[in-house]
């Protein structure tokens, strides 16, 4: 009966390691801990800025090993701001009522090696969307966490996945 117990997770373990699914990202060996300075907020939206820094801290330690450091003590630090944050109506129903809406959220993000004070990540302009409508019960201020916990997602995953980082090659000049 053991068996049976334990293939059920093992087979599971082997499909996603079978499908490329990565829980965690092979990160150099003198990395191992992190900050993520607060974002400054280029909008109008009261607390992004402190949501969204929340969401990158919970995205990172979800998805990597590191662990969370004091800025100055960390390995890497992660800084950035937040660009913009729109709401758009998409449609409405009679009577000019909102019905159907859509988020954007967009943010300027940079990862720097702190040992070796090397650029690791640049990401200019990253956005996300999400739709939601008030018809079926979604709130904008649902909508608006949704939207910072995806492009958190979003961001550790363009920053982390080309791992293991390759620094650039120098050309050597000719004569």
């Amino acid at each position: 009966m053991m068996t049976r117990k334990l293939a059920a997770p093992t087979t599971l373990i082997l499909l996603l390691a079978g499908c490329g699914y990565k829980a965690k990202f092979d990160l150099p060996p003198h990395i191992r801990t992190f900050c993520v300075n607060t974002f400054r907020n280029k909008t109008l939206e009261r607390n992004l800025d402190f949501e969204f820094t929340e969401a990158l801290i919970h995205e990172v330690l979800a998805r990597t090993n590191l662990r969370v450091a004091k800025p100055g003590e960390a390995d890497i630090e992660i800084n950035g701001e937040i660009e913009a944050f729109d709401r758009h109506v998409l449609r409405r129903k009679r009577f000019d009522e909102k019905f159907e809406m859509r988020n954007l959220l967009s943010v300027n993000v940079e990862v720097r090696d702190t040992r070796k004070n090397v650029l690791l990540f640049e990401g200019k302009r990253i956005v996300e969307r999400v739709e939601f409508s008030l018809n079926l019960g979604e709130t904008p201020r649902e909508a608006r966490d949704e939207v910072v916990r995806e492009l958190a997602r979003r961001v550790v995953a363009l920053a982390f996945e080309p791992w293991p980082y390759k620094q650039p090659e120098t050309k050597a000049s000719g004569g």
